[in-house]
């Protein structure tokens, strides 16, 4: 695999918004979509129910563990998603814009 999707969540608008800036600086990601969502979910046994933010990064698979890093070092959450989806497209200058954005 050589490109993939990094999905994460997080409820904290601003810690959301530096998680994408800190990885588009230093070149991890080419881009990110930030789509607001009602998640609930199960945490320490009791039904939990907020409003998250979900980030949606495009970069090159070999990125996903420096990634993973920064993203820690800002996220709040004890347990947070990282979830890796293979990226695939016919259009070739889409997986080159990529390349050409990401180190």
């Amino acid at each position: 695999m050589k490109y993939c999707m990094i999905e994460t969540a997080i409820d904290n608008k601003e810690e959301a918004e530096l998680i994408v800036k800190t990885l588009l600086t230093k070149k991890l990601i080419s881009s990110c979509q930030m789509v607001e969502s009602n998640s609930t979910w199960h945490w320490n046994n009791e039904l939990e129910c907020t409003k998250e933010y979900l980030l949606f990064m495009k970069t090159k698979y070999k990125l996903t563990n420096n990634i993973y890093e920064e993203i820690k070092k800002i996220h709040s959450y004890d347990c947070f998603e990282f979830a890796v989806f293979k990226l695939e497209s016919c259009n070739q200058n889409y997986l080159n814009w990529i390349d050409n954005e990401c180190i």
